[in-house]
């Protein structure tokens, strides 16, 4: 095969990929490499697909070996980007974007991944930066534009982002990815409907595509259709960039295991695990002992609930068991929908000794106390849509004969010493050792005023007032349109009217403590 006919038979192999054709794809790039073992571009094309089917393995296979052929190529340094990020080691993605970005500057999507990569570890300013430098290559890509609607809450970037989409899936209306990232625009603009027919069509595209059955069970979910969301919500598991179950061992399909050991296991954030144990008194009903495994600083609380009969902080050994799930996966065994969400009453409590210790460190004189909390964990790839700064709380000091007290914790807890004018809150959250400690706190208050963190599920869990402050496009669990939380009596919820609006956010909460 001649130089022209490599080339020719490479431009095929990327049309064949570009329009989700990946076996024609692979087709074109090995004939290359039968006839050229070294062909670099023949070998990252073979590498982007194996990074476009999250093959880690295969995929790093071949970009070692387009490196080794020319360790100068742009699109190598790139696709080993990829496929770091896909399995989750950011930082060496991030070094590979930069390194394909020292080579080709002028790369749109390797600006745009860098942004993606800086976005997860937290790092928005550059972020925002890489963004805003791939729009200078090319205004139209949609990822990000995507992107920096996300992050911006500016809806013209996000409707520039669909119009992207729409235009390349019009050329290529087999790429099953496309049809995603358009379904999680829409999903972000509040566009339900168009969010939901998106994944459908991803998913009719490429039946195993994991993210778009995850990106359909959240829409579910989100809408209320909880029973569907449940079941699609376990292909969560074949999502690389959530990672694989911790532990192992016969799956709990909700049988009675006979006087058997169950093993019951926390898996992502802490108002995850907060949320869904309270399935453990329903499934206590089934076996003969009951073990929790969860995150260390809520072992001693969740030591409380009803038929746990051993909590084990993670990272601890674990005894022997007979069968283990997920807490997120107890919904899809139970069947729950919004009529059978599980409530009986509160099902965590604080401990009363801690609890009285608690009560003596609030301030005298006030009529009534409330507790404060502005931001969430900066880790979490949402955090800058959820969180607000401290200043924007300065309407709330209107009130009259109210203590606030900061239950914030974390790098944003510094905010407290720098609260507005006239919002006098008192910090005593040195204090606090664990979420028992956080629960025999809030045990004192008359209210808690919380954006989307786990201290809002620790408090709605307790049956404690809380007023929860949500973005407009909120957490699937807070559903639409709604101001009470099926899934927490006790939760009032006020809502962003469009995308950033917190000023009116805490001018109907300061109206509503006055």
């Amino acid at each position: 095969m001649n130089e022209d006919a490599a080339r020719e038979r490479l431009q095929a192999g990327a049309r064949h990929r570009d329009a989700g054709e990946s076996a024609e794809a692979r087709r074109c790039a090995g004939e290359v490499l039968a006839a050229d073992p070294g062909n670099a571009e023949a070998a990252v094309l073979m590498a982007a697909l194996a990074a476009d089917d999250n093959d880690f393995g295969e995929g790093h296979r071949w970009v070692r070996r387009a490196l080794e052929a020319d360790p100068k190529a742009a699109a190598s340094h790139y696709t080993l980007g990829r496929l770091y990020q896909a399995a989750g080691r950011l930082a060496e993605a991030e070094a590979s974007y930069l390194l394909a970005l020292d080579l080709a500057p002028e790369s749109a999507k390797a600006h745009n991944n860098l942004g993606c990569v800086q976005h997860m570890l937290g790092k928005l300013d550059l972020a925002v930066a890489s963004y805003r430098r791939a729009l200078e290559f090319d205004p139209s890509l949609p990822q990000a534009n995507q992107n920096l609607a996300a992050i911006t809450s500016d809806p013209a970037q996000a409707e520039s982002a669909i119009a992207g989409y729409q235009r390349h899936l019009q050329q290529n209306p087999g790429d099953a990815g496309a049809h995603n990232n358009l379904g999680n625009v829409f999903r972000e603009l509040g566009r339900h409907r168009e969010a939901l027919a998106s994944f459908d069509a991803a998913i009719r595209c490429d039946p195993e595509l994991a993210e778009a059955h995850f990106s359909r069970a959240l829409q579910l979910l989100t809408v209320g259709r909880l029973v569907e969301g449940w079941k699609e919500h376990e292909w969560r598991w074949k999502v690389n960039a959530l990672g694989a179950p911790r532990i192992s061992g016969r799956k709990w399909q909700g049988e009675d295991l006979d006087g058997g050991t169950l093993l019951l296991h926390a898996e992502q954030g802490m108002g995850d695990a907060l949320q869904f144990a309270r399935y453990a008194t329903l499934a206590a009903a089934r076996c003969g002992k009951l073990v929790l495994e969860c995150q260390r600083p809520l072992a001693p609380l969740l030591g409380t609930l009803a038929g746990v009969s051993r909590v084990v902080p993670e990272g601890d050994a674990l005894p022997p068991f007979d069968a283990q799930l997920s807490l997120m996966s107890l919904p899809n065994v139970f069947e729950t929908s919004l009529q059978t969400i599980p409530w009986s009453g509160p099902y965590l409590r604080a401990d009363p000794q801690r609890a009285s210790e608690w009560r003596g460190r609030l301030a005298r004189g006030a009529r009534r106390h409330v507790g404060l909390v502005w931001a969430g964990r900066p880790q979490q790839r949402n955090n800058h849509n959820r969180s607000i700064p401290v200043e924007a709380l300065a309407p709330l000091a209107s009130a009259r004969d109210i203590a606030f007290y900061s239950l914030q914790v974390g790098e944003a807890s510094r905010q407290a010493a720098a609260a507005p004018g006239g919002l006098k809150m008192i910090d005593l959250t040195a204090g606090i050792r664990d979420f028992a400690d956080t629960a025999a706190f809030a045990s004192n208050l008359d209210l808690l005023i919380s954006v989307d963190t786990s201290v809002a599920h620790l408090a709605g869990a307790m049956g404690l007032p809380t007023w929860l402050i949500a973005a407009y496009s909120a957490d699937w669990r807070w559903l639409l349109d709604r101001e009470d939380c099926p899934w927490y009596p006790s939760v009032r919820i006020f809502r962003q009217a469009s995308p950033g609006a917190w000023a009116g956010v805490i001018e109907r909460v300061a109206a509503a403590l006055a």
